[in-house]
């Protein structure tokens, strides 16, 4: 993939005139897709996806990009591309100009190519499907190799290459209620697997237990590190962004502000050089491997794009445009896994949340619905199964004065995401346990 990608590079280059400017992204993945039900494969497919983007700028800070998708054929990619080019060229002087383009014109070329996984997707299917075998197991397994790179007429190059496997999947017991888990890394490790699904096994015989109906009210409950993604992700929408920040749409403006603040267990980092998204920007900026955003229930350092940078008259730390975290990496508390029951007591224990959004964004207030395995909590145990309940609740109550602890376990969770490609998201999170959580309805 990368020699095709110098190829086209390099050809293109050759076209580009001397008052411009072309900066190419290109992304492509090779990844493999098995749909599994009643514990069974019932579906299986690859795919194969080149894409690139053109940038093509003047001195006069014009700038006009295309989107085109390729089919890895060197002869009829590169006619398609060098079409594309000229149809930039010519209408280019017809535009605006663009007073926040900026792009990377020291070159620092980069290369960064993941170890390859030496487990076979046929040996870790099979070990899935060994494992299923007495269970109604529903769920899709995607794996292999995405790449990202990016050239320009400068001399720069970046590379970046990395493996990664996620399993989405969920099991059902006789009344047809289900577990929802995930195992997702860089690298297949089967006793982690085998973890993960006999936790799931065991929560599902709670399951069949008669469900018991919990009224509004405030609980002592824990968020898995699943349902815990949920809210960081709310979080992350525009809470990082410095341009949210500055205009007042941020949900952790008052963090940002100084207003307030959450507890100081909370420390959460950008972490590239752990996570699998590409160390470089579409403008050619290299990205720190990481960025502090907040230490301690402080909030640190914004996101910031280079747009932003020329917006503001700030210093940019190479973030996307969309200035969203895609490698998020909390750090771990004390409380063990096997404290977690008993550091409840009574309460709530939350697998997942879905269906979130903002009830009050300027306050960093959420709400949203309980899913898939939660269960009423009684002296430390396990009991039953719990009705499905909506909360509304703050950040800086639930990370702030309410947090009662982090486990010192972490889960990596990869985005299962495969809108238009796979996605390269990641956090990395504890568990949480949360005093006076809000259910409202």
């Amino acid at each position: 993939m990368r020699e095709y990608f110098e190829n086209i590079t390099r050809e293109l280059f050759k076209n580009i005139k001397s008052n411009e400017l072309l900066i190419i992204n290109f992304d492509a993945e090779e990844s493999k897709f098995v749909r599994l039900n009643k514990g069974k494969i019932r579906q299986a497919g690859s795919v194969k996806q080149i894409s690139m983007t053109l940038s093509l700028s003047t001195k006069d800070k014009r700038n006009l990009k295309s989107y085109v998708r390729l089919n890895g054929s060197f002869e009829r990619d590169i006619s398609t591309l060098i079409k594309t080019l000229n149809y930039l060229r010519r209408e280019l002087p017809d535009l605006p100009k663009d007073p926040y383009m900026m792009f990377s014109t020291s070159v620092h070329s980069t290369e960064i190519s993941s170890e390859k996984q030496s487990t076979s997707d046929e040996v870790i299917l099979e070990h899935i499907l060994n494992s299923a075998t007495k269970l109604d197991l529903v769920g899709i397994f995607s794996s292999g190799s995405i790449y990202t790179g990016l050239a320009n007429s400068l001399g720069q190059k970046n590379w970046h290459e990395d493996y990664s496997f996620s399993f989405d999947y969920s099991i059902y017991n006789k009344n047809n209620n289900a577990i929802k888990l995930n195992y997702s890394s860089k690298k297949w490790n089967k006793d982690d697997y085998d973890f993960i699904l006999n936790k799931g096994i065991e929560k599902l015989a709670i399951l069949s237990n008669t469900e018991k109906k919990i009224t509004t009210g405030e609980y002592r409950v824990y968020l898995e590190p699943s349902a815990l993604n949920e809210i960081i992700d709310m979080m992350a929408w525009g809470g990082f962004s410095y341009k949210s920040n500055k205009i007042g749409t941020s949900p952790l403006h008052l963090l940002n502000k100084k207003e307030r603040k959450l507890n100081e267990l909370i420390s959460i980092d950008e972490n590239i050089k752990e996570g699998l998204s590409a160390n470089f920007n579409s403008d050619g900026f290299i990205k720190p491997e990481e960025i502090s955003m907040i230490k301690k229930g402080e909030f640190i350092e914004s996101l910031t794009s280079p747009r932003s940078s020329l917006e503001y008259s700030v210093v940019h730390n190479a973030a996307s445009p969309s200035e969203y975290p895609c490698s998020i990496d909390m750090k771990a508390g004390s409380i063990s896994d096997d404290k977690i029951l008993e550091t409840i007591d009574n309460g709530i224990y939350i697998s997942n949340l879905w269906y979130l959004n903002f009830s009050d964004r300027n306050n960093g207030r959420m709400t949203g619905l309980t899913r898939f395995g939660c269960f009423l909590v009684e002296n430390g145990k396990l009991t039953a199964p719990i009705n499905t309940m909506r909360f509304d609740d703050s950040v800086y109550s639930m990370l702030g004065d309410n947090l009662i602890g982090l486990t010192s376990s972490r889960e990596l969770l990869i985005d299962s995401g495969t809108y238009e490609e796979r996605s390269t998201s990641s956090a990395r999170l504890p568990g949480a346990i949360v005093n006076n959580f809000k259910m409202t309805l």
